[in-house]
């Protein structure tokens, strides 16, 4: 068994974001419906948890729960998503920020991956975000984060966590 594989064995957040980085390599190929369902997030490390949220809000995304894809139809080559914010109170998620995810080459190291994108008129900078995810264990994604700009493009991505959730807050009327 080799350190990548026992190190999977414990919890993702166990692990350094330089350590995430390096075990993107050895992650098994992602399927489509990988990305199905309704997925909370998690920051990485305790810098990123104290500063993510923040930055989130900033942009557009205040108290931003996680991501949602609905199920592809027939033989799609894609899915359908949007993210997920918690109201104020907490008791409900709102959707926002509709995304696309479809299988492509990883601008880590060019394999496989899930890669998720905002359409071209969305507000930025999410026009130029692209996340990017492989299985970790059943159910938990990791995902690296990229800007897809001249001069950003090769920074190496901002590691965090999807997790499938059944339980959750409903979701909002709107």
């Amino acid at each position: 068994m080799s350190n990548f594989e026992a190190a999977a064995r414990a919890s993702i957040h166990d692990h350094s974001m330089a350590h995430l980085r390096r075990a993107w390599w050895t992650l098994d190929e992602p399927r489509l419906t990988d990305l199905c369902g309704t997925f909370e997030a998690t920051y990485v490390g305790r810098t990123l948890q104290t500063v993510a949220p923040r930055g989130l809000a900033l942009v557009g995304l205040p108290r931003w729960f996680g991501k949602h894809f609905d199920s592809p139809d027939g033989e799609s080559t894609a899915l359908e998503g949007r993210n997920l914010l918690r109201t104020v109170d907490g008791s409900a998620l709102t959707a926002t920020l509709p995304m696309r995810a479809t299988l492509a080459a990883s601008l880590a190291d060019g394999g496989p991956a899930l890669v998720v994108t905002y359409p071209a008129d969305a507000p930025r900078p999410w026009r130029w975000v692209r996340d990017e995810f492989r299985p970790w264990e059943d159910s938990v994604l990791l995902g690296l984060t990229f800007v897809d700009r001249v001069g950003l493009r090769h920074a190496p991505g901002t590691p965090f966590v999807l997790r499938r959730v059944t339980s959750h807050p409903p979701e909002a009327d709107v």
